[in-house]
């Protein structure tokens, strides 16, 4: 079997009630030439069994893996590890790809071989499936399309790719290691924020990704800005960016409770 072009990476903890829409939304892509890797991070509902008799059949390249270790850092992290394309996508077992999502994602890298991180517009919808206006710090949600925007976005703790969108360079996760466990619920940000000086960063302006947001009290909103403080601080030390940050308050900041915490992820 030849090598794929994409390896889709997708973790999976007991996600009966979306794994079918999300999976034929894959299956249903304009663009084909990929293989499927499914991370089983310890399911103990029926989203394998569905998978088993319902959707494997719909993939000529199908790789399930297991991930004894819980929890999302170590299942992305395995698999990244049984990922053999050349670009890497991400999406969720409750997420969903509009058909064409990365038959147009690839021709955008074909025409702009520099860019390395590509992710899309998402429309958010809650867990019960609504369309959401608003995303998790009570604003719309919109993507910067440049790389400068992007980096900016970044250096200042703010979330520019959304994750079940992305399509990376597989010498991403060489160059800069796998996902870390030490950010809770910001692991991708950080992972952006690794590549930073390696790679460029695009959007495309489309919405392609159905984005399930969920609600989780362990979601702590001062991390995102620890994190871009942080790697500001290193990459001006190291001479890698130049000038001085403006101030910036986010909404969430004011009258906040001491914890900082939008409950939404």
């Amino acid at each position: 079997m030849t090598t794929p072009t994409v390896s889709i990476v997708i973790p999976l903890h007991n996600c009966e009630s979306t794994i079918r829409r999300s999976l034929r939304s894959v299956s249903s892509q304009t663009y084909q030439d990929f293989e499927l890797v499914l991370v089983d991070n310890n399911c103990t509902d029926k989203t394998f069994d569905i998978i088993e008799k319902e959707l494997s059949p719909l993939f000529d390249n199908l790789n399930i893996v297991k991930c004894v270790k819980p929890g999302i850092v170590p299942a992305l992290n395995t698999g990244l590890r049984a990922a053999s394309g050349k670009w890497i996508a991400r999406q969720d077992g409750d997420d969903y790809w509009y058909p064409e999502k990365l038959e147009k994602q690839m021709s955008f890298l074909d025409e702009n071989p520099d860019v390395g991180i590509l992710g899309t517009q998402i429309r958010c919808l809650d867990e019960d499936g609504n369309v959401e206006k608003m995303g998790t710090f009570g604003k719309e949600v919109v993507y910067p399309t440049s790389n400068e925007d992007i980096k900016g976005a970044l250096m200042y703790g703010q979330n520019p790719i959304c994750h079940p969108s992305v399509i990376f360079h597989h010498d991403v996760m060489n160059l800069v290691g796998g996902y870390e466990q030490c950010f809770p619920l910001a692991e991708d940000l950080h992972f952006w924020c690794k590549a930073f000086p390696h790679f460029r960063f695009a959007n495309l302006n489309e919405v392609l990704v159905d984005y399930t947001q969920k609600r989780s009290e362990n979601y702590d909103a001062r991390i995102p800005l620890v994190i871009g403080d942080m790697y500001y601080s290193l990459y001006k030390l190291a001479g890698i960016i130049e000038g001085e940050r403006q101030t910036k308050i986010y909404d969430w900041q004011i009258n906040s409770n001491t914890h900082g915490k939008p409950g939404l992820r």
